[in-house]
């Protein structure tokens, strides 16, 4: 390394088209900041060490019958009475049994398939040493986790960069580190606006000038923020998408040293993917202003929903780093029960007969609509479950006391839509319960995911019965009418107003914001043209939907007259179907479930039995 303030390496010939990735390094000795509990090594955490296995249920009944109290227990109070302790799931599967230790180990994961496409050994000699200066110096970590240090020499190298890594994987910190070495400023696009300041508390206190520039922020934070990048004084700027589109953002930036540009949950990029934001898109307008390389960062992206990313972005050769999907400590396990209380006493003797370790670590509970989100939580704390309930129609004010209850560990226990968790980094979770399975794979892959970042032994524990499929059939078709409905709301349109309507925007959502889906993909396929205030809300439903659709001065939508393509509708809705096919399959499936997951993700594994799921402990117990 250099001097203290800046130090510079050359980069390779192979990136020598590109902007120059010189480094520099920030030695502020007071700046240094322990590690961070997200980031923590596996092989740093004791594991609780429980595993599941199946008993006869009559005995399981009696079981549990003995070690009922009528005591109603807190979780994070709560201690079991004994270390071994037996808990039916529902019949005719899964019964779970918590033993210590673990009656035999889990096979381990499937070998990494981390690639790294372009960049050689050379070039990750160049920059290593450096970059391991940093994480210890900065970070306090005394190495990188799996993809990390590959996908931040592609990054230091100037390459467009790609890196899927699993939930908890690490992924902040493979655009932080360079914002320490890199001359100019690094750009984070990302969709987690209710996060992002704590995302900026964060860099502050690694030591990072860092900023957030959001639709949401008052005039003069924004003001503030501007002139921040306008005198070079930000190594971090985080931003939204819809942000991006202001073409006063986009000077600023075109005139500024930006050195990176980051897209964090890339896999809003792609129609394939299942939190498909067509303002992600846009963000390849950028890349003609500011020509400067990008990392995109994701958990959950297929291998098409990777191809589709590379190519919207417009990303180069891009370095391609995948690591494993697999998550060898969690148990995937999956339970018929009826919904109602039997699914909630359910819930409640697994919650107490957890091992001691969990009393004090975390539990997320996942329920597919806001009506079950507060039922569930209503029933857990007559149990003696004392939770937050989460989801997208509480005051802002609330969801964001709600996160900083969870993050602070005052509260243990949240019941939420999937409105909650990206973004949380809580790394202690030992258990995620699915009250219904959601509509797609990726979505209870990222979901169930959020349990066992720390390492230890977890729980991802779903509910199923043939009548939950109503409600992710019903999400499906919402999302994505029939192309005859758009088609006659078009209609409806055109013969009520014209070219022109000048209803007010709420008017014109229909009652229940009804028709926002049509809205969407009218303006999709440019047969409507809305207002930009309108439009930024429609793309972003139903965030916001509790405050309603902001008032736009002038007609809020025009009818352009472009006859509707309606191609893409028909295609994404049999993508849709096809993912809701796959976690119906995933729920009944006569197989392993854990294998199951990563063929579905993109990974060739193969094996007998993985000792990590309901199905294969069955097996090896001869109960299938």
């Amino acid at each position: 390394m250099k001097s203290a303030t800046t130090s510079r390496t050359s980069t390779t010939p192979a990136a020598s088209t590109r902007r120059s990735a010189t480094t520099r390094r920030r030695t502020s000795k007071n700046s240094t900041m322990p590690p961070d509990a997200s980031h923590q090594h596996p092989s740093d955490r004791r594991s609780p060490g429980f595993s599941c296995s199946l008993v006869p249920s009559a005995s399981l009944v009696a079981s549990l019958h003995r070690r009922r109290g009528s005591r109603r227990t807190q979780i994070r109070h709560h201690q079991p009475q004994k270390p071994t302790v037996r808990a039916i799931g529902a019949a005719p599967y899964c019964h779970v049994v918590f033993t210590r230790p673990l009656s035999h180990p889990a096979i381990p994961s499937p070998p990494r398939p981390d690639t790294l496409q372009g960049v050689n050994d050379e070039l990750d000699s160049a920059h290593s040493p450096e970059a391991r200066a940093v994480l210890r110096e900065r970070f306090g970590f005394d190495g990188f986790r799996p993809g990390q240090e590959r996908l931040i020499a592609g990054v230091l190298a100037g390459r467009d960069t790609l890196g899927v890594l699993p939930t908890g994987g690490g992924k902040t910190l493979c655009y932080q580190l360079p914002a320490f070495m890199l001359d100019g400023l690094v750009v984070v696009v990302s969709p987690l606006i209710s996060l992002m300041q704590d995302q900026v508390d964060r860099a502050r206190r690694l030591g990072l000038r860092a900023a957030s520039l959001t639709s949401q922020d008052p005039r003069e934070v924004q003001d503030e923020g501007q002139r921040a990048i306008a005198e070079g004084r930000l190594d971090l700027l985080f931003c939204s998408p819809e942000r991006l589109e202001a073409a006063r953002l986009r000077r600023l930036l075109g005139a500024s040293p930006v050195s990176l540009i980051t897209v964090d949950e890339a896999h809003c990029i792609s129609e394939w993917g299942h939190e498909f934001r067509p303002a992600f898109r846009r963000i390849r307008r950028l890349r003609a202003i500011v020509r400067t390389p990008v990392l995109a960062v994701t958990a959950t992206a297929t291998p098409a929903v990777r191809d589709d990313i590379v190519r919207v972005l417009g990303m180069r050769d891009p370095v391609r780093v995948v690591t494993s999907f697999d998550r060898p400590n969690i148990r995937w396990l999956v339970a018929r029960q009826r919904p109602g209380p039997e699914r909630i006493r359910a819930m409640v003797r697994l919650i107490r007969c957890a091992p001691p370790e969990c009393a004090e670590r975390a539990l997320i509970v996942y329920a597919p609509t806001r009506r079950q989100v507060v039922s569930v939580r209503r029933a857990l704390a007559g149990q003696g479950v004392i939770g937050d309930a989460y989801h997208a129609a509480l005051p802002k004010e609330e969801r964001q006391a709600v996160q900083q209850r969870f993050m602070s560990r005052e509260s243990n226990v949240v019941v939420a839509t999937c409105a909650f968790g990206m973004g949380i980094d809580r790394g202690d979770v030992w258990a995620v319960f699915h009250y219904a399975f959601p509509g797609s794979l990726e979505s209870y892959y990222q979901e169930a995911g959020r349990a066992g970042r720390d390492g230890a032994q977890s729980m991802a524990m779903g509910f199923v019965d043939k009548g939950d499929w109503q409600v992710p059939q019903a999400f499906l078709d919402r999302a994505y009418p029939a192309p005859r409905d758009v088609l006659g709301f078009l209609k409806r349109l055109r013969s009520r107003s014209g070219a022109a309507t000048r209803a007010p925007a709420s008017a014109i959502i229909g009652r229940g914001s009804a028709h926002v889906p049509h809205l969407k993909w009218l303006m999709r396929s440019g047969a409507v043209a809305l207002a930009p205030d309108f439009e930024r809300w429609i793309e972003n439903w139903p965030d916001g939907e509790e405050e309603g659709p902001p008032s736009v001065a002038g007609p809020p939508l025009t009818v352009t007259g472009e006859p509707p393509d309606l191609a893409p509708l028909v295609s994404a809705r049999n993508q849709a179907r096809h993912r809701l096919r796959a976690m119906q399959r995933y729920s009944g499936r006569r197989g392993c479930r854990r294998m199951s997951l990563l063929r579905y993700l993109g990974e060739t594994v193969n094996w007998r039995s993985c000792a990590s799921c309901d199905w294969c402990e069955r097996r090896r117990t001869g109960r299938t």
